[in-house]
Order: structure tokens, then C-alpha cells, then sequence
């Protein structure tokens, strides 16, 4: 009697308790960490009152709610042009920190999710405030893309990065890589490992890509699956390189799903390579539906960045009972074992196309490393062991 009078009070404890979570963009933008703190908060909202503060976009509510989420956007322009090496899109939002008072006054915790956007201002701001706050690192530190971007980046982690590190009572990390290589020694004890989610019913290996496959002219040959932001950072110039000495030994297309700033670049890479005919580029928005046939329809996925915090494109593509092939950096490794994919080295075409070929060219082995592939995602990867992780973080 007494044990339950104790669960019940617990219980009606944790529903009160108001989480606030920060991150410049939310749904409908959708990129990996917006689908990571709308799949996260999804699942605290069962358990606690969870509000997102975020930018408002075009069509889209100043005050909003979706699936038990609650929402506050504050006005904003969206820049999608951006001095070299900052990547676009980014907020200017005049009003941020008047809204963002209102919304973090009765909140117990503000967890803010892009440490790259919210500065001195907020952090002083929530400070003045006393609230507690936690930071989940979905960058690591830069790394390997250009001198430009490893300076500007690590600069920036010496200075404002690590002053809302030091700010924060606990700090989660996408990889084990991402905790090492960008938290101070001294806050390592703050930190802990939470890999992101991936929806695994929606990629799963029931789905059907044979009319994908016919629609881009691989239904005798094999195809290729890219799916990324077209910046340097995710080395496509050196995948579309790799494909001219594919093109060599196997008959297969390159499928490039995303937009970015380097499209035409991209395109004109194609020429450069002669591969024109055997690349496509799908830069229009697709639905999840959509995104699924296409990891349903490829041979293999592959993407070899020279940058990487994790990359849950790869979780994706396994989840659909597809290899992986990724590069050596970051935390790539932590997902793609040697059981579920390959790893080949940055910046290298050759090498990138010798792994290519091994797997485009053994049936039994792509069908074997696409059921370790699931089975991995599906132990280690799922979006309910994530939100498990911020639980008790």
C-alpha cells in the first residue's frame, strides 16, 4: 500500500516536471537533429510537459502543438546565405530573447540542442533565470572538412562552446567520438554517450523498391544510395569519383538524394567523372513514405564524409536491410561494424570505389550484411532506447 502512495507521487512528480527544449529549427524543417528532438520529446511528453522553443517559419503558429508537444516559435528570418564555413540555414530572430524569457520562466530544465546558435546572450539570460541546464552535442568538433572550418570551429569551441559546456549540469553526446574529441578532460564526467533513433518500422526490409528501381534504370543493373545535404563536409565530390571506377567493373547508378549549395558543383563533377548518365539527383522534399522505397530500392548505401558526428542515414539504410558504407571518421565506426558494412577512407576515391565493388558484387554477402545490419539498429539504434537515455541523463 505504502510502495504504491510512494509510485504514485513519484509518478505525479515526473508529469510535473516542465522540460524546455531549444533548437533554432523544428518541425516541418526536417533535418537529423529537428527529427531527433521531435522523436525524443514525442516520448518524454508521456512522462513530462515538454515545450520546444524554436524559430517560426513561414506558415507555421507562434504557438503550436503536436503529438503532446507543446510549441513556442518565435518570429524570424531565415538566412539560407552564409559567409564561408558557417553552413546555411540560419535564424535571425529580433525578439528571441524576450520570447525565450517568457517560455523558460516556469521550466525546470532547458536543454539546449545546437551549442553552434545559442550563445553568451541565452546563456546569461537562463543563468539570471536559475534554471538548470543540460546540452546534447550533436556536432563534434570540426575535424578533417577544410583548414578554414577546423580553425573557425575549434576556435569556437575554445571559447563560446565551452563556456555553455561548463554551463550545463549534464552534456549528452550523439558518439562516443563526439564526447572524446569535444568536451574538456575535466567535464568528461558530465558527459554521457546517447546514439540517436531510427523509425524501425518505417525502414524495414518489408518494404518494396522495385518501381524506384525501374523508375531510375536499375532494374538490371545496380543502384547506389546517397541520401545528404549537398556541403562539403559529406565528400560526395569523392563518391561521384568513386563511381567512374564502379562504372568500370558493374553496372550501377548513383541515386543522390538532397539539396545544398554545392548542386551545381555536384553536377558539373558528374561531367568532370563521366558519369553524367549514371548520376541522378533528387533534390526536391520527399516524403518519410518515400525515403523509405528508396532505401528499399538501393544495393548499398553509401556516403563518405569527411565529417561525421554519427550519421543516422546509415542507421536508416541498415534498419531497411541494406549495407553501409561510410567513411573511417567520426563515429561512423561506432555504427557500421565489419559485420554490417564497410569502412573506407576519406578523401579517397579508389578506395571508396574498391569497397563498392566488393559489395555491389557478392549477392550473398549484401544479403548477410543487411540482416546484421537490422539486427544491430534494432539493438542499438531505436528512438525509444534514445529517449530512455535522456531519462536518466
Amino acid at each position: 500500500m505504502e510502495r504504491n502512495v510512494v509510485r504514485k507521487i513519484r509518478l505525479k512528480r515526473l508529469s510535473e516536471m516542465r522540460v524546455l527544449m531549444l533548437n533554432p529549427f523544428f518541425l516541418p524543417y526536417s533535418g537529423g537533429t529537428e527529427k531527433h528532438v521531435y522523436e525524443v520529446s514525442k516520448r518524454l511528453a508521456k512522462k513530462f510537459d515538454v515545450t520546444v522553443f524554436t524559430a517560426e517559419l513561414p506558415n507555421t503558429k507562434h504557438l503550436d502543438e503536436m503529438d503532446g508537444i507543446k510549441i513556442v516559435r518565435t518570429p524570424a528570418t531565415i538566412l539560407q546565405k552564409l559567409p564561408y564555413p558557417i553552413p546555411p540555414p540560419m535564424p535571425i530572430a529580433p525578439f528571441e530573447l524576450r520570447d525565450l524569457r517568457k517560455a523558460a520562466r516556469d521550466a525546470d530544465i532547458v536543454h539546449i540542442h545546437n551549442r553552434f546558435y545559442y550563445g553568451p546572450a541565452h546563456l546569461l539570460l537562463l543563468k539570471t533565470l536559475r534554471k538548470k541546464m543540460a546540452l546534447t552535442l550533436h556536432n563534434a568538433r570540426p575535424q578533417g572538412i577544410s583548414p578554414a572550418t577546423d580553425f573557425l570551429g575549434g576556435l569556437y569551441d575554445e571559447t563560446i562552446g565551452q563556456m555553455t559546456m561548463r554551463s550545463c549540469e549534464r552534456i549528452a553526446a550523439v558518439s562516443r567520438n563526439t564526447l572524446e574529441i569535444t568536451v574538456p578532460p575535466e567535464l568528461l564526467e558530465r558527459g554521457r554517450v546517447i546514439y540517436n533513433g531510427v523509425d524501425t518500422e518505417r525502414f524495414n526490409p518489408r518494404n518494396k523498391g522495385e518501381r524506384v528501381r525501374e523508375k531510375f534504370g536499375c532494374a538490371g543493373g545496380k543502384m547506389v544510395l546517397c541520401v545528404s545535404r549537398l556541403i562539403e563536409q559529406k565528400g560526395i565530390a569523392y563518391l561521384i569519383r568513386a563511381m567512374a571506377e564502379v562504372k568500370q567493373e558493374i553496372d550501377a547508378k548513383l541515386v543522390v538524394l538532397g539539396r545544398g549549395p554545392l548542386e551545381n558543383e555536384l553536377r558539373n563533377e558528374t561531367k568532370k567523372a563521366g558519369v553524367e548518365k549514371e548520376a541522378i539527383f533528387i533534390t526536391e522534399r520527399i516524403s518519410e513514405e518515400e525515403l523509405a522505397r528508396l532505401y528499399a530500392a538501393c544495393d548499398v548505401f553509401c556516403l563518405p564524409s569527411l565529417w561525421e558526428p554519427l550519421g543516422m542515414v546509415f542507421c536508416e539504410a541498415m534498419s531497411s536491410g541494406k549495407p553501409a558504407v561510410g567513411s573511417r571518421i567520426g563515429g561512423i565506426p561506432e555504427i557500421i561494424t565489419p559485420d554490417v558494412g564497410m569502412l573506407c577512407e576519406p578523401k579517397n576515391p579508389k578506395n571508396t570505389a574498391e569497397k563498392l565493388i566488393l559489395v555491389l558484387g557478392d549477392e550473398k554477402l549484401r544479403k548477410k550484411m543487411g540482416e546484421a545490419g537490422r539486427k544491430r539498429v534494432l539493438e542499438k539504434f531505436t528512438w525509444d532506447r534514445t529517449a530512455e537515455g535522456y531519462e536518466k541523463l
